[in-house]
């Protein structure tokens, strides 16, 4: 039977020791991985209620191996940037400004990429604090980062490795009092992320659906998405789903591969069902054109077709800047588009909804915290209730204000991690 650690607090610990459990327990532990086996520590996990993994219950790849992974070990991707956020040009943590925005750095889109590709998978991320991520040598992550790891995991519905640097791990076996303070904080996140599991685990409510294939170019596109709050659901390009205009305003099909003749026609259906595809790369690798389509409207990018009750935005070559790409998508989706935040700065948030008239808007912020400041947020749907829900911090009701059709509330601080339960 496959391990199963998709709900499990995992920690990569070498060289483990009897007197390091109590250690674990604290930051809220609850399967340990070793990379040696010792019975001592078996024992002593046992005792606490912490799973003790085998070195080989896990297998580390790279997304480009998962179609050769099998056997009965959880799969853990190796890939990943170190979370947070820098200006473009300094090296270092910011606000926002005017006309200046921060760069993040975050993983929740490669949890939509494995859910979309690998369903019948956990994702669970399991990259290191080292160059591979990002991480310069002279300039060693925090301790504290490492809970925004694994928030920007967990708020996109999946998991995260937690992996310390040698100089983060002595410092908790020093005891040194700062560690040992943000050790603890780890463990109120990781026990209140595991109480509201449900929260993290419900289908992306949103109006844009985008393909996405192995390879660089969909993950990089649904990267930027993420990023703008575009909360697109993603859709392996294998398989796309039946039209539905009403939950699907914008079908996002540029950067894949050219699909087969009957994987074309399901994608142009949705076209004539009425919603809008987005392709690019025209002339000989035009996949999608149809006899008869005439141009509707032709800009100096991009021209559009008419075709049934909807329509086909072509770009005439393959993207070249995801993030203004992105920003057209959610202007194409329309005034229901998943999630709308002002004066976000560096934070990420998603949509989801259970489809029993409840919804869950989930806020990331990979910059400083912000407080005294409100954060407006606004969702699709009407809803007359909303509870905000943080790890730091009790229940607090929200007051809910109707905007059209969609639904605002006001953040009234932001930490690490928001989540707002509507109904």
């Amino acid at each position: 039977m496959t391990v199963d650690l998709s709900s499990e607090i995992i920690l990569r610990w070498d060289r483990p020791r009897p007197v390091d459990v109590p250690l674990y327990k604290s930051a809220g532990v609850t399967a340990l991985w070793p990379n040696v086996i010792n019975e001592a520590v078996d024992r002593a996990c046992a005792a606490v209620g912490i799973r003790v993994l085998a070195p080989h219950d896990i297998h580390l790849i790279s997304p480009a191996h998962q179609d050769d992974a099998g056997g009965d070990a959880a799969i853990v991707i190796r890939d990943g940037v170190w979370s947070g956020s820098t200006m473009p040009e300094r090296e270092e943590a910011v606000t926002a400004g005017a006309t200046v925005r921060p760069w993040v750095n975050a993983n929740g889109y490669r949890i939509g990429y494995l859910r979309a590709l690998y369903p019948e998978r956990p994702p669970i991320l399991g990259y290191s604090p080292d160059a591979e991520a990002g991480v310069k040598p002279d300039k060693p992550p925090a301790l504290a980062s490492l809970e925004l790891a694994l928030i920007d995991a967990w708020a996109a519905g999946g998991n995260y490795v937690l992996t310390l640097t040698p100089e983060q791990r002595q410092q908790l076996l020093n005891a040194r009092p700062e560690a040992l303070a943000v050790w603890r904080s780890l463990g109120r996140t990781t026990r209140w992320l595991r109480e509201n599991v449900a929260l993290f685990r419900q289908p992306t409510l949103s109006n844009i659906s985008m393909l996405v294939e192995s390879g660089e170019t969909t993950a990089e596109l649904a990267s930027l998405m993420y990023r703008q709050n575009a909360s697109p659901r993603l859709v392996n390009a294998a398989s796309p789903p039946e039209p539905d205009p009403r939950h699907c305003a914008v079908l996002v099909a540029a950067g894949i591969r050219p699909p087969s003749a009957a994987t074309s026609e399901r994608i142009m259906a949705h076209v004539e069902a009425g919603t809008t595809v987005v392709t690019d790369a025209a002339g000989g690798a035009a996949w999608w054109r149809r006899k008869g389509w005439n141009a509707e409207r032709v800009f100096e990018d991009r021209t559009v077709y008419k075709a049934g009750r909807g329509r086909l935005v072509a770009y005439s070559q393959e993207i070249q800047d995801p993030g203004d790409f992105a920003f057209d998508v959610i202007d194409l989706a329309g005034p229901n588009r998943p999630v709308r935040l002002w004066d976000n700065g560096a934070v990420i948030a998603l949509s989801s909804s259970n489809g029993g008239g409840e919804a869950v808007l989930s806020a990331v912020n990979y910059g400083p915290p912000f407080r005294d400041i409100s954060i407006l947020a606004q969702v699709p749907g009407h809803f007359t209730r909303a509870m905000l829900l943080r790890p730091e911090a009790p229940p607090l009701s929200l007051k809910v204000a109707s905007r059209g059709s969609n639904t605002e509330v006001a953040l009234p601080s932001l930490n690490l991690l928001s989540v707002v339960k509507l109904g």
